[in-house]
């Protein structure tokens, strides 16, 4: 369906949500897999790694502090992760279909975080069939990569039971020691 046909309505109608079974289970591989860093860095004390913090949605007060404003939402699924006030990475989930606007408030997220921190690592996992080659997601991708730089990165599967919460856990891993050794 196109926006041009008059029977399109866009934006979520009466009755839809903008979560499905898929979308609900990447933000949980997220969430899960930020609650158990969370722990296992405090818990290790043997170098900087264990001074990262997530802050899992950012209130008035972190708005005011990160942007000198609180005219926007920040709340990425798998968190904001400082190493004292610096914004180190930043993890998100986005589920798309053909069509949608997950690009859009994906934009709003990393437009906030690079804002805050040019540099940070901002790792997006993509699920749906807008994850496939050449669709919204990938030219998001790309777009992403043109405009934001190569700290920006996506893991694509249009399934999503391609991502375990042992790779979402591994690359989330890997992503913040690597940015804790900078």
């Amino acid at each position: 369906m196109s926006q041009r046909d008059d029977t399109f309505k866009g934006g979520i109608q009466k009755g839809e949500t903008a979560w499905d079974e898929n979308s609900l289970k990447l933000d949980k591989l997220l969430k899960n897999a930020t609650d158990i860093l969370q722990e296992r860095f405090a818990a290790d004390t043997r170098n900087s790694i264990s001074s990262l913090r997530v802050v899992k949605q950012f209130s008035k007060k972190d708005k005011l502090k990160y942007v000198g404003d609180e005219c926007f939402g920040f709340a990425p699924d798998g968190g904001a992760w400082f190493l004292g006030d610096k914004l180190v990475a930043v993890f998100e989930a986005k589920k798309q279909g053909i069509g949608g606007n997950a690009c859009e408030r994906w934009w709003d997220n990393a437009s906030t975080a690079k804002y805050i921190n040019e540099d940070v690592a901002y790792v997006t996992f993509c699920v749906g069939e807008g994850a496939g080659e050449d669709q919204v997601l990938d030219k998001l991708r790309r777009k992403a990569k043109i405009m934001l730089g190569e700290n920006y990165s996506f893991h694509m599967s249009t399934d999503v039971n391609n991502f375990s919460q042992k790779d979402v856990l591994n690359i989330m891993t890997k992503t913040l020691e690597e940015s804790v050794a900078l």
